[in-house]
């Protein structure tokens, strides 16, 4: 290992070797180079070059979506950081945990008209845990320091023994500092930002350390709250109406035998996402489908109401449905909890008791409390049945479209497959289905954002031992073309792009009309293919246009390959935004 010379560069090294921190994503440039060479230099780090920073920050979000364990951005000084601000504010909202390493310019050269410079604390604002600098290193080139008017590092005048002091105290300070913030980063699993102010040279290392942090042991609180029965069971001692509505939830958060108690042995309603990654049989997934329609209906207030909730337990992050929060938010249940470490949003206007605790415990305890009552449930049951024949004669005559694009997809993927889904309309088309495998499904709804959805997707693939699949927009794709601008891209890497020339859900929204200023600037037409992307960065590509085309190319996409794939399907984005509204509508009649 070559440690730099700078203390506060090795410290931060010595800390991520303390605290098992080892996935390290750099962006090169210059003023970072102490770390980035310390970081690469050592067999024990993972390190990822990635040059956008933008993409950059949604790879490591990818990887430490899949490992839970913070992973490290490294980029130099100037606007490098700023680009990381999109994954940063989607790591913050989906409960992610990053570790920001900004390289610095020393504070007397930051606004002197010096290049590449900019003021670089707190960029971030709320997005973030936390954001602080460390303190420069008055021991390294100390000459250079003191050549400049408006320091004030060191006060003259000043003997050797003063300087080493000093040092001594930045050092504490900056241990401590590094010591707590990975510390929260882990804990909480969030972002947090730490700037590191570098002055020149910067390419002096090692072979030997010569730093000796603390050896003090790490303490981890990660005990769960006890669960108070005392108000909780007097509540589900009572017959209420009680639903359960699953947001973004990794993959076995609800054990199996949580999941079968819920199903057998209580009334409760479940109502999952494609990201809730829940697929018991007796749990409601497909929420649109069963919701969506009664608006068009006449007796839509007595539907709603039979449906209406007294009870609400929330679990997970963030939920994809827009259907499902109108609904809660026009009748209210009497009582809202959030169960788990998750942020407790007040989704629903209500007010929301966060019980910290883990969801199976929380389940184990109070379902001993819970009067059976199956009439709640089957109110949904026999809905949801209606539905699901409904949607059945609706696929077999509708027209290609990208409603049938899902309708052959969700059928086709393969069991041993991890799905990532880029947000606006392929998020939420993937919720009318049920897959027909428990495939896991991650999407970046923290901000629900289009930007990155190829970077998350590559990032995550690097750290689980599955093959990736990216189902995605076009322009989410062409947005981040740069995901694929990396050497990290496995051949089992394979990506389905649906392709309508535009963002056609602008045109199921409210409001919508036809003209050039809303193809031009809100639908932002093009005529743009991904053909020439997937030959610069090496994929075999394929495009079809027909659903007997798609079907065809399915069975052969999936297989083993020496390169990865792209299957672009072109559709038009008229007929499916025609066809989506026809789809409820026909709905509506069941």
């Amino acid at each position: 290992m070559m440690y730099p010379t700078i203390p506060s560069a090795q410290t931060i090294l010595l800390y991520c070797l303390k605290f098992n921190i080892t996935d390290v994503v750099i962006s090169p440039g210059s003023r970072n180079i102490p770390l980035a060479i310390g970081f690469s230099s050592n067999k024990a780090f993972n390190c990822y070059s990635i040059v956008d920073e933008r993409s950059a920050g949604f790879f490591a979000l990818g990887m430490a979506q899949q490992t839970k364990v913070p992973v490290i951005l490294l980029c130099t000084s100037g606007t490098a950081l700023l680009n990381y601000s999109p994954a940063i504010a989607e790591a913050y909202y989906s409960n992610i945990p990053l570790i920001i390493l900004s390289a610095d310019r020393p504070t007397y050269q930051v606004n002197i008209g010096d290049g590449q410079t900019i003021d670089q604390n707190k960029v971030f604002g709320n997005n973030v845990l936390s954001s602080c600098s460390l303190l420069q290193d008055v021991t390294h080139h100390t000459d250079a320091i003191l050549k400049s008017n408006i320091q004030n590092l060191i006060k003259t005048p000043f003997s050797v023994a003063s300087i080493k002091k000093q040092q001594s105290k930045i050092q504490n300070f900056n241990e401590k500092l590094i010591s707590s913030s990975f510390l929260k980063a882990i804990q909480l699993k969030k972002p947090l930002h730490l700037n590191v102010p570098f002055e020149e040279p910067l390419y002096d290392f090692n072979s030997i350390e010569s730093i000796k942090i603390s050896k003090k042991p790490i303490l981890f609180d990660a005990s769960d709250q006890e669960i108070n029965l005392g108000e909780l069971k007097a509540l589900f001692e009572k017959k209420y109406k009680t639903l359960l509505l699953v947001g973004c939830s990794k993959p076995s958060y609800l054990s199996k035998k949580t999941q079968q108690k819920l199903a057998e042995k209580t009334g409760i309603v479940v109502l999952t996402e494609s990201t809730s990654n829940l697929n018991h049989k007796a749990f409601f997934g497909n929420i649109d489908q069963i919701i969506a329609p009664i608006e068009a209906l006449k007796d839509k207030k007595i539907i709603f109401s039979n449906l209406k909730p007294q009870i609400l337990i929330t679990l997970g992050g963030m939920v994809v449905s827009k259907k499902i929060k109108q609904f809660l938010r026009d009748y209210s249940p009497l009582h809202h909890l959030h169960v788990g470490l998750d942020t407790p949003y007040d989704t629903y206007f209500i007010g929301v008791k966060h019980i910290k605790s883990d969801p199976n415990l929380f389940f184990e305890k109070i379902l001993l409390h819970t009067n059976i009552d199956l009439t709640y449930r089957n109110s949904w049951t026999e809905l949801s049945n209606r539905r699901q024949l409904f949607h059945e004669d609706f696929i077999k005559q509708a027209p290609f479209s990208d409603l049938i694009v899902f309708s052959v997809m969700s059928s086709k993927i393969p069991a041993n497959y991890q799905v990532h889904i880029a947000n606006s309309s392929p998020i939420r088309y993937l919720q009318l289905f049920k897959m027909s495998n428990p495939n896991a499904v991650y999407c970046n709804r923290g901000t629900s954002g289009i930007d990155g959805s190829t970077s998350t997707a590559v990032g995550a693939s690097v750290v689980n031992n599955v093959p990736t699949l990216l189902i995605t927009g076009d322009l989410s794709f062409f947005y981040d073309a740069n995901g694929l601008w990396n050497n990290y891209v496995n051949s089992d890497f394979r990506i389905i792009i649906i392709n309508n020339h535009g963002g056609g859900i602008f045109r199921i929204l409210p409001g919508h009309k036809e003209n050039k200023l809303f193809s031009s600037f809100i639908e932002t037409k093009h005529n743009l293919s991904a053909k020439q992307i997937a030959k610069m960065h090496g994929f075999i590509y394929q495009n079809k246009k027909t659903k007997l085309g798609l079907r065809v190319s399915l069975m052969r996409f999936f297989r083993k390959s020496s390169a990865p794939r792209i299957l672009e399907i072109t559709t038009s984005s008229k007929l499916s935004s025609e066809t989506l509204k026809n789809y409820f509508k026909f709905l509506s009649n069941s």
